[in-house]
């Protein structure tokens, strides 16, 4: 396939660089082959394709290849036994917060550790009402320390939030989640800025109006996120990415925008890289995602960041 092509603001701004990489990487307990279509909740490729000894190595490759400063993950078990050990051989520190059983994923979250120093963590079950959730979603809350800036009294952290939510759910529910999530945030972040990386599980649509919130991803907005891709994207004309998924189920495609980079209005988006064209992958991969070149059923997403010179510290 041809190369992946990166999208830089009209713009240039000043300040600290940051490169963010959002993945669901899919989840070794939930990656299930279907070529025969016996199962329809399985995938259409191969069971080779999806054994983890091979996929893991694909993994490692595609999160270290982009020279991220931070990383969050989704869909992440053996976390302590693969993506903890490889990614602390990198030069990452990382956390981890498994969802409520019998679910056996979570969420993560890595930082370079020559870039950043560990603060505080949180993480939150998003519960259904006040009901406590069998398999509840989770988000950690990681604060974060750039090493070049001041940490003293008065100083600026980054509050980094990576969140899988429900699938198996409508829309109504999702906002009651991200609200949730929202509402923790605020509370957890003070003042300082945030990366939500996300996968919302909602297809993108924008609202008919400026006051309707249809989705998850009209709430973000509504609360004064900004998507990286969406909005260098209008700045060059299109609408990207034009997926994020397209899982080759054993029952159909499905092929979505689900997941997302959301920044705070005091962080600059500098450029994103596009994931694959759709065309051509249709053409290569008629079993779609996961194959044999690509391991998830979602394709990653990488971003640079600018904290502005002009930030108070």
């Amino acid at each position: 396939m041809s190369g992946l092509q990166w999208l830089h603001a009209a713009a240039a701004s000043h300040g600290q660089s940051i490169r963010v990489l959002f993945w669901n990487v899919l989840a070794d307990c939930l990656a299930k082959s279907s070529p025969l279509l016996s199962l329809q909740r399985g995938f259409r490729c191969e069971a080779e394709v999806l054994r983890w000894e091979r996929r893991r190595e694909q993994v490692k490759e595609e999160i270290l290849r982009h020279d991220a400063d931070i990383v969050g993950l989704c869909e992440v078990d053996h976390f302590d036994d693969f993506f903890e050990p490889e990614l602390e051989r990198a030069g990452f520190h990382g956390t981890f917060k498994r969802k409520r059983s019998p679910a056996k994923d979570g969420v993560a979250v890595f930082w370079r550790a020559d870039k950043f120093e560990e603060g505080v963590r949180r993480t939150i079950f998003l519960e259904y009402g006040r009901q406590r959730t069998k398999a509840a979603q989770v988000a950690v809350l990681q604060r974060l320390w750039p090493r070049d800036r001041q940490t003293g009294k008065g100083s600026k952290g980054i509050v980094v939030c990576a969140v899988h939510l429900r699938a198996s759910a409508d829309d109504g529910f999702r906002v009651q989640q991200a609200s949730a999530l929202i509402s923790a945030l605020q509370d957890f972040s003070r003042d300082d800025e945030q990366i939500i990386l996300a996968d919302v599980n909602s297809k993108q649509m924008m609202g008919s109006s400026r006051t309707e919130i249809a989705n998850v991803f009209d709430y973000f907005a509504a609360c004064g996120f900004e998507c990286a891709y969406t909005d260098l994207g209008l700045q060059h004309g299109h609408r990207i990415p034009k997926y994020t998924t397209w899982a080759g189920w054993a029952s159909g495609d499905f092929k979505a925008t689900c997941d997302h980079i959301f920044v705070s209005k005091g962080l600059h988006s500098q450029a994103v890289l596009d994931v694959p064209d759709a065309d051509e992958l249709a053409e290569n991969f008629p079993e779609r995602l996961p194959n044999e070149f690509f391991p998830s059923d979602h394709m990653s997403l990488i971003a640079d960041l600018v904290i502005p010179d002009s930030r108070p510290v």
